[in-house]
C-alpha cells in the first residue's frame, strides 16, 4: 500500500496523459486563447487537471486499500472534471456549477460519511460539537467554498497547482502521524500525478510559460479532494491536529476568495464574476515575475500550514490558534484593500532583491573584489598548503586534517595585522567572541571544562573559523580545486575504511559494512551537496568547452557513489538531511540561477530526477521491500503521533528509537525549563534515564545547545548561522558569486543544519572537521561582503608590496590609475 513506487507510477501516468491530451485539446475546444483579461502567449491547452486525475484514478486500483469507502471521492471527482470540462469549451452558467458542487458536496456527506461536527476546544464552552442540522450546512458550505477558492488561485502559471501541492504535504505528515495509512496512500499519489503537471505548468528557468494549464475541471476536482482529505483528518477519532488549524493551511486562497466576493458585492457585480484583483495581481503589478509570484505564494501556503500543524502538535490552545487566524484575517484585508500602497512596498522589495536591473552594478561589485589586495609571499604559500591537506585528510587522517588547519591558522596569525584590519569591522568577529567567552564562561562555571562536548561548543562559536574562511576569501581561484580535493579524499577514505569483505558477501544491508552510520551518513549527505553543486555548474556551462562536459560527467559518478553509500548506512537522519537540502536547492535554483548565461537546464532537473529514482531504488533493493522501504519513513511518524496520544509503551515496540529519541528531547526540555536564560552550562543535553546513555550520537545538537546554554546560547549561535547565511545570498544576488557556489552552500548549510536538529554530528571528529571548514566556506561571504562595501580609499594596505602585472594592458582597460597588483 505504501511501496513508493506507486507515486512514481503516478507522475509518469499524469505526465503522458498530460501529453496524450494536450495534442488533441484544440480539436475538442479544451484551449485557453489569450485575450481580455488573459494575457498569456499563444493557444493553451485546458487538459492539465484532466491529465492529473487520469494518472491519479488509474493507480487507486493498485493501492491495496478498500475501494468501497472512496467511491465517494471518486464519482465526486469523476463529477467535477466533467463540469469542468464543459466550462472549459463552453461557459456554463454560475449558478448550474454551484448546483453541481453542492451535489458532490452532499455526496461526500451521506455516502462517504465526512461531516464537519467537531470544531475545537475554547475557554468556557468547551468542546465545540455541531448537531447533524448544523453539521451538515456548515459541510456543505465548506466544501463548496474551498472548491471555489482552489478554482480561483489558478491566475498565475503553477500557483494553483503549487499551492495545492504544499497543502499536500502537510496533510500527508498529519496522515501519517495519525496512523491513518490509506489516507496517507491516496493523498502521495495525488501528490505526485500533481508533479506530473507542475512539470509542464510550472514556470522554470528553463521554462519561461506553461504549456498547459490546469482548467476548471483540475482545479474544481484538486479543491474537492482537499476539502476530502482535511474533514477525514481533523473528524478522525485519533485526530492529533486541531480542526483550526487546518484553518491555516488553507487560509491563503480561503482568504483571497472571500475579500474577492465581498470587494465585487459592494461593486454591485456577480461574486463570481472574473477580474484581476487576486492576490497573485498585486504581485505581478509590483514587477514580480509570474515564476516568482508563484514561488512566493507557495512559501507562504507552506509556512502558514506549518505554523498551524506544528503549533496546534505542540500544545498551542485553540483560541491562540483562532485569534491569531483572525489577526491575519485582518493582515490580508489591509494589504489587498491598500493595494497602491503594498505594491509601491513590494515593488521596492522586488528591486531590491530579484529584479535584473542591477546587473550592471553586480558585474562592477564581481570585478573589484578581484582586485583586492591579497597577502602573499611565504604565509600565502604555508595556508594554501594547509588548505588542501585540510580538504584532503578530513575524512582520512585526523591528526593530518588537524595540521593543515594549524598551518592556516599560524599563517593567519603571521599576517596578523592585515587579518584584523578586515576582522575589527565585522559584526560576526565581535559576536563570535563574545559567543565564545560565554561559552567558556558557562563551562567554567558548571565545571564541565574537561567535557569534549563543551570545546566542540566553542569551536562552533565562529571565531575558530573565521581565519580560514579570511585565507579562504583570498583564494578565489583554488575554490574548484578544494572542492576536488575535498571529494577525492572522501573516496580514498571510503576504500581504506569500508568492509569489503561483506561487500563480497552480499551483506549490502549491513550499515557497518560502509563504515560507522553516523559518521559516514552525515558526510555523504554534506558531501552529496557538494557535488550536485558541482554537477548543476556543469551543466550550465554545457556546449562551451570540454572542461564542462568533464565536471558534468565527473560529478555525476560521484553523485551517484554518494547516493547509494548514503542508503547504504542506513541512517534515516541523514537520509532527511539530505531531502532538506535538495528541497532547498530546488526552491532556490529559480532565484539564484536565472541570470543570462547560468541557467538550469532541462538535463539538470533531468539529473536531479534520476538521483532521486536512483536513491529510491537503491534503498528498494537493499531494503527488499517496498512495504518495508516506506514503513522506514511512516513508522517514526506512527510512532510520534502515539506518544502525543499517550500510547508510549505501544509507540515503543513499533519504533523504539524515535520514542526514545522524544524522552531525550522531553529531558533537554526540562533541562532548559530549570535555567531557561543561561542553561546548566554542560556540553550535552543530561541524560536522566541510564537506558538512554548510548543515545549521544542520536542525540539533538540543537537540544544541546538549549539545555546547555539557554535562550542566551541559542540566540548568539542563531546569529553566527544566520549572518553568513545572509551574506551568501547578498554574494549571490549581486551577482559576486556565482549561483551554483551559492546554491552549493546554501543547500549544504540546509543539510548540516537538518542533522544538528536530529543528531549530534559532532560525536565524530571528522564532522566536527568537516562543519568547521563549511563554516570558514560561509563565513567567505561576510568577509567579501564586507570587502565589496568599504570604500576603497578607507582600507589601508599596510605591509604591502607592489607586483607588476604580466598584462598591463588588461588592467588599464579596467581602471587606468591602478599601475600594478598589491600583495600583502
Amino acid at each position: 500500500m505504501l511501496t513508493p513506487f506507486f507515486p512514481l507510477l503516478a507522475v509518469v501516468f499524469s505526465s503522458l496523459a498530460i501529453v496524450f491530451l494536450r495534442r488533441h485539446a484544440v480539436t475538442w475546444g479544451l484551449a485557453d486563447i489569450p485575450g481580455g483579461r488573459k494575457d498569456h502567449q499563444g493557444v493553451i491547452p485546458l487538459t492539465g487537471g484532466l491529465g492529473v486525475f487520469i494518472g491519479f484514478l488509474l493507480v487507486q486500483p493498485l493501492l491495496g486499500i478498500p475501494m468501497g469507502a472512496w467511491y465517494p471521492l471518486y464519482l465526486g471527482l469523476l463529477g467535477l472534471m466533467v463540469c469542468g470540462m464543459v466550462d472549459d469549451a463552453r461557459v456554463i452558467r454560475n449558478t448550474d456549477k454551484l448546483g453541481i458542487q453542492l451535489t458532490v458536496a452532499a455526496m461526500m456527506v451521506v455516502s462517504g460519511g465526512h461531516v464537519l461536527n467537531y470544531l475545537g476546544t475554547f475557554p468556557l464552552v468547551g468542546e465545540i460539537r455541531l448537531v447533524w442540522w448544523l453539521a451538515m450546512p456548515l459541510t456543505l458550505m465548506a466544501v463548496t467554498g474551498l472548491i471555489n477558492a482552489v478554482n480561483m488561485m489558478d491566475g498565475v502559471d503553477g500557483l494553483a497547482g503549487g499551492s495545492a501541492l504544499s497543502m499536500l504535504a502537510w496533510l500527508a505528515f498529519v496522515a501519517a502521524l495519525q496512523s491513518q495509512l490509506a489516507l496517507l496512500a491516496v493523498i502521495l499519489t495525488l501528490g505526485a500525478a500533481l508533479v506530473g503537471f507542475l512539470l509542464f505548468n510550472l514556470r522554470h528557468p528553463w521554462r519561461r510559460q506553461a504549456s498547459v494549464f490546469m482548467g476548471d475541471s483540475g482545479s474544481m476536482a484538486l479543491g474537492f479532494a482537499i476539502a476530502w482529505f482535511v474533514v477525514a483528518l481533523s473528524q478522525s477519532e485519533n485526530a492529533l491536529v486541531s480542526p483550526v488549524a487546518y484553518g491555516w493551511l488553507l487560509a491563503l486562497p480561503v482568504m483571497d476568495t472571500l475579500s474577492l466576493m465581498v470587494r465585487r458585492y459592494r461593486k454591485g457585480i456577480s461574486p463570481f464574476a472574473p477580474d484581476r484583483d487576486h492576490l497573485h495581481h498585486i504581485f505581478l503589478r509590483a514587477g514580480f515575475t509570474p515564476g516568482q509570484t508563484t514561488m512566493i505564494l507557495m512559501l507562504v501556503v507552506g509556512a502558514l500550514g506549518g505554523i498551524g500543524v506544528m503549533f496546534s502538535l505542540a500544545g498551542v490552545p485553540d483560541v491562540l490558534l483562532l485569534a491569531g487566524l483572525l489577526g491575519l484575517v485582518v493582515v490580508h484585508d489591509i494589504f489587498v484593500r491598500r493595494a497602491w500602497m503594498t505594491s509601491k512596498a513590494l515593488r521596492r522589495v522586488h528591486l531590491a532583491t530579484l529584479s535584473a536591473a542591477k546587473a550592471h552594478q553586480r558585474q562592477r561589485l564581481s570585478v573589484r573584489l578581484r582586485r583586492r589586495p591579497m597577502v602573499g609571499g611565504k604565509r600565502r604559500q604555508v595556508a594554501v598548503f594547509g588548505a588542501y591537506l585540510l580538504c584532503f585528510s578530513m575524512t582520512l587522517n585526523l591528526s593530518l586534517a588537524l595540521a593543515g588547519g594549524t598551518m592556516m591558522l599560524v599563517a593567519a596569525l603571521a599576517s596578523a595585522p592585515v587579518l584584523w584590519r578586515d576582522l575589527y569591522r565585522l559584526p560576526l568577529f565581535w559576536i563570535s567572541l563574545l559567543l565564545s567567552g560565554y561559552v567558556l564562561l558557562r563551562l567554567m562555571l558548571s565545571g564541565a571544562l574537561a567535557d569534549p562536548y563543551g570545546w566542540a561548543f566553542v569551536s562552533l562559536c565562529g571565531l575558530v573559523s573565521l581565519p580560514l574562511g579570511w585565507w579562504l576569501a583570498q583564494m578565489r581561484v583554488h575554490w574548484a580545486w578544494l572542492v576536488l580535493t575535498l571529494i577525492s579524499g572522501g573516496a580514498v577514505a571510503f576504500v581504506l575504511q569500508a568492509d569489503w569483505l561483506r561487500f563480497q558477501q552480499g551483506m549490502l544491508t549491513s550499515p557497518w559494512a560502509w563504515g560507522q552510520p553516523g559518521r559516514v551518513g552525515f558526510m555523504a549527505s554534506a558531501g552529496l551537496m557538494v557535488v550536485l553543486a558541482s554537477l548543476f555548474a556543469g551543466l550550465q556551462r554545457l556546449g562551451t568547452g570540454w572542461r564542462p562536459a568533464y565536471q558534468v560527467a565527473l560529478s555525476l559518478v560521484c553523485a551517484v557513489s554518494g547516493v547509494v553509500i548514503l542508503v547504504g548506512t542506513g541512517f534515516a537522519t541523514a537520509w532527511l538531511a539530505t531531502l532538506a537540502g535538495m528541497l532547498c536547492f530546488a526552491v532556490v535554483s529559480p532565484v539564484l540561477g536565472r541570470h543570462q548565461g547560468h541557467r538550469l537546464g532541462r538535463w539538470g532537473m533531468l539529473m536531479l530526477l534520476i538521483l532521486g529514482v536512483l536513491g529510491i531504488g537503491s534503498l528498494q533493493m537493499m531494503q527488499g521491500g517496498g512495504s518495508t522501504l516506506s514503513s522506514m519513513f511512516v513508522e517514526p511518524l506512527q510512532a510520534m503521533g502515539m506518544v502525543l496520544r499517550g500510547e508510549v509503551q505501544q509507540a515503543h515496540a513499533l519504533h523504539p528509537g524515535m520514542v526514545e529519541r522524544l524522552m531525550l528531547w522531553q529531558q533537554a526540555w526540562q533541562a532548559w525549563q530549570a535555567d531557561w536564560l543561561f542553561g546548566n552550562g554542560g556540553g550535552r543535553a543530561t541524560v536522566a534515564n541510564a537506558s538512554l546513555a548510548g543515545y549521544n550520537h542520536y542525540h539533538s545538537l540543537l537540544a544541546a545547545v538549549v539545555s546547555g546554554l539557554g535562550v542566551v546560547g541559542v540566540l548568539g549561535f542563531a546569529a553566527v548561522v544566520l549572518i553568513p547565511l545572509n551574506a551568501v545570498v547578498w554574494m549571490a544576488l549581486k551577482r559576486a558569486w556565482h549561483s551554483s557556489w551559492a546554491l552549493g552552500v546554501l543547500s549544504c548549510g540546509v543539510s548540516v543544519l537538518v542533522m544538528s536538529v536530529l543528531a549530534v554530528p559532532v560525536y565524530y571528529p571528522e564532522s566536527l572537521v568537516f562543519i568547521l571548514l563549511f563554516m570558514a566556506a560561509v563565513q567567505v561571504a561576510v568577509i567579501q561582503k564586507s570587502w565589496l562595501t568599504t570604500p576603497r580609499h578607507d582600507v589601508p594596505a599596510p605591509f604591502c608590496r607592489i607586483k607588476p602585472l604580466r598584462s598591463p594592458n588588461a588592467l588599464a582597460a579596467s581602471d587606468h590609475r591602478d599601475k600594478g597588483r598589491k600583495e600583502c
